[in-house]
């Protein structure tokens, strides 16, 4: 079932106020491990790479914390 036209207009309009695409480029032999990596697991490639961000993110935060603590900064 397809979208009317006021129906795709009204996603576009969201889409362009809440979301910002960010490019990624990557070798050839990275984009495809990934690729398959993900059709493996029936991930979209696009929310294994925001998932894999935000766990980083955490990480590097809560090493960050850590350190803010061991040293009394």
């Amino acid at each position: 079932m397809s979208l009317s036209a006021a129906q795709r207009k009204a996603n576009d309009k969201y889409i362009a106020s809440n979301y910002k695409q960010v490019k990624l480029s990557m070798p050839n032999a990275e984009a495809e491990e990934l690729e398959s990596f993900c059709a493996a697991r029936k991930l979209s490639k696009a929310g294994f790479i925001r998932s894999a961000i935000k766990a980083e993110m955490q990480r590097i935060f809560n090493e960050e914390e850590k350190n803010t603590a061991k040293t009394g900064d």
